[in-house]
């Protein structure tokens, strides 16, 4: 039996909607450098598995359907911006140890 990857993009995508609203809302600080370095590591596997999962998708989608070459062609797009938030971030982590 497979499962539907989109539940696993909802449990993250919540996950990073929670993290952002309890800072804005004081609930959750950054309060201790070695907090943001993790966070930071965290969100490059993010970005990392975001980026792979959207090259996934776009493979995915259906040849027959018209739509197709421009709906994956904005995938790509997404999947090489989050490469790209990946290795800035991998940049960040190097800085902040």
């Amino acid at each position: 039996m497979t499962h539907n990857p989109a539940q696993y993009a909802r449990v993250a995508a919540d996950s990073l909607d929670r993290l952002v609203a309890d800072v804005r809302a004081g609930r959750a600080e950054w309060g201790h450098p070695h907090a943001v370095r993790q966070a930071a590591e965290d969100l490059l596997r993010l970005s990392d598995a975001m980026a792979t999962s959207l090259q996934q998708m776009a493979a995915a989608l259906d040849p027959r359907d018209p739509s197709t070459p421009r709906s994956a062609a904005a995938l790509h797009l997404a999947g090489q911006a989050a490469a790209t938030a990946a290795a800035i971030l991998r940049n960040a982590r190097r800085s902040l140890h």
